[in-house]
């Protein structure tokens, strides 16, 4: 309970500044309308807007698909535009996704990047994206990805990933089959593919990207904006560590600093033996055990470094 207290007025002062700030950004700070002109492969648009928002907000408003699989957190870099005119100064969360050579060339994250003037942008189509992910090598090259541009092949392709045996065909286009004739089956089918494979397989988006007649590209928008989907082999147990106020308060970096050495790996990847994947989260939704993790869909809380250790032999063996 006293260490409770504390937590608590903690997470009400932080609730309360939020508020505040919330407030004032709405009431105190008008940037009236502004006026968005986008270019992209489709062609030329221009749409007036209430200034304040973010662009991947307003982008999506306007009924563009934007490829962000952290859901606009500024986490996962995809979301890369070319800002022309009236997008500031490229902000500290943008360098770590946005090289030299892109900053240059207006390159920006859409979700970092409010529109508080008349703005110009141009949009590249997500392969283009991914091109220059690749190339600046902010792109994860495990997953061997492939995409082929004007003949032009942009990532090796690895054919361990991309054929399926009879087996696993058989297994996706029954999951095809089951959602084929509902409402909206993409989803259902990727949630089920997820499940069956712990990831979602280059060669089984490619399989349901034919069978449902929908461009691989726009399979991929969808898988990778869920944070549920994978697009990495994931190991027998995910250990999920929350990061959230309640457990960072309580040291939660400091068990994920010491999974990695125990584990060889660092946050965010899997063991060479699939045994393990090591991640984190903002939420678990169990703060009175902060620090709290999973293994897979087991609890452990409360946690603390010296636990580590025992916990990975617990399930090595």
């Amino acid at each position: 309970m006293e260490t409770l207290i504390p937590i608590g007025i903690i997470t009400a002062i932080l609730f309360s500044l939020t508020v505040i700030l919330l407030i004032a950004d709405k009431f105190l700070v008008s940037y009236g309308d502004c006026k968005v002109s986008v270019s992209d492969e489709e062609g030329d648009r221009e749409f007036t807007v209430q200034g304040g928002s973010t662009l991947l907000s307003i982008l999506i408003d306007q009924g563009m698909e934007i490829p962000a699989s952290c859901a606009g957190r500024g986490s996962c870099g995809f979301c890369k535009l070319n800002v022309k005119s009236g997008g500031g100064d490229i902000l500290p969360t943008e360098e770590m996704f946005i090289t030299k050579e892109e900053q240059k060339t207006g390159t920006r994250l859409a979700c970092q990047v409010k529109v508080k003037d008349d703005i110009e942008l141009f949009v590249p189509d997500l392969i283009n994206t991914v091109k220059g992910m690749a190339e600046s090598d902010s792109f994860d090259t495990r997953t061997k990805w492939t995409f082929e541009r004007e003949g032009q092949l942009l990532v090796e392709e690895d054919k361990k990933t991309t054929r399926l045996d009879r087996k696993q065909r058989n297994q996706v286009l029954d999951i095809v089959d089951k959602h084929r004739d509902n409402p909206g089956p993409i989803l259902p089918i990727l949630h089920d593919v997820n499940t069956t494979f712990k990831y979602l397989p280059e060669g089984v988006l490619r399989l349901v990207s034919k069978e449902m007649d929908m461009p691989l590209s726009k399979i991929f928008r969808i898988a990778t904006f869920y944070n549920l989907f994978s697009l990495d082999p994931v190991g027998k147990y995910k250990i999920t560590v929350c990061t959230g106020t309640a457990c960072h308060v309580r040291g939660a970096e400091g068990i994920i600093e010491a999974f990695e050495p125990e584990l060889g790996i660092k946050c965010g990847e899997t063991t060479e033996d699939m045994m393990f994947t090591l991640e984190e989260v903002r939420c678990i939704g169990c703060c009175g055990l902060a620090p709290v993790l999973t293994v897979n869909e087991n609890v452990q809380g409360p946690m603390t470094k010296k636990k580590v250790p025992e916990l990975v032999k617990e399930y090595k063996e």
